[in-house]
């Protein structure tokens, strides 16, 4: 393909804001799953990989394998820095702040359960104590720990009827690329805080607003 090609594949690659938006993300994050993106983007997984498949024709992305997770970072990343730049100065966009600075980086929901900093925060911490036990990657099912039914106690949360679905499960996080706590028990507590009013709903769709018995809570304090 010649130059001019070449650059006409890329303004359309980049044309999308969405697609203009995964950039922007892995320019920050450096690298992240697909689920991980979809999340963050509100997408369904099948529409987002049409567009990763679009950046990835125009060579401004690039896969790798970890387990059954395909990761996601940028091809040239100083290069695509330079032009989401340019971009952003054409646009008189001068760099809108990054989600990384808004609420929906501290607290939101993912489907039923705790995401952002917080969500990340509360896996960390029930790992940390004994609570639950991870498994081999990232997305694993977790095993219940000695001294979970303790935190559960600490936290004022139920012990939940999982029934069919897994107890406690792994799901990246898109603000950090590290999990937060999903299902049965990450759903629990999500209800159980919300119900007594230490997470409220927030000015944006998804976003959560923690009053500082929330953080102190789930930081162990």
């Amino acid at each position: 393909m010649n130059g001019a090609g070449r650059a006409e594949r890329l303004l359309a690659a980049v044309a999308d804001p969405l697609r203009f938006g995964v950039l922007r993300q892995l320019a920050r994050e450096r690298e992240l799953p697909a689920s991980a993106l979809a999340e963050r983007f509100a997408v369904s997984a099948p529409r987002l990989a049409n567009h990763l498949a679009v950046l990835r024709d125009a060579e401004l992305v690039a896969t790798r394998r970890v387990g059954r997770a395909a990761l996601y970072r940028l091809t040239d990343p100083e290069r695509t820095a330079d032009l989401i730049r340019a971009v952003e100065a054409l646009a008189g966009d001068g760099g809108a702040a990054p989600a990384a600075t808004t609420g929906f980086a501290r607290a939101r929901t993912c489907y039923d359960h705790l995401a952002g900093e917080l969500g990340v925060l509360l896996y960390r911490r029930l790992v940390e104590a004994g609570a639950l036990v991870p498994g081999p990657g990232p997305e694993s099912p977790l095993a219940p720990g000695p001294a979970l039914a303790a935190e559960l106690g600490r936290l004022g949360v139920a012990p939940p009827d999982a029934g069919r679905r897994r107890p406690a499960v792994g799901c990246l996080d898109s603000t950090s690329g590290t999990p937060h706590l999903g299902g049965a028990l990450g759903a629990e507590i999500l209800r159980s805080l919300t119900a007594r009013g230490l997470l409220r709903p927030g000015p944006a769709d998804r976003v959560l607003v923690p009053g500082p018995a929330a953080e102190a809570l789930i930081a162990g304090c």
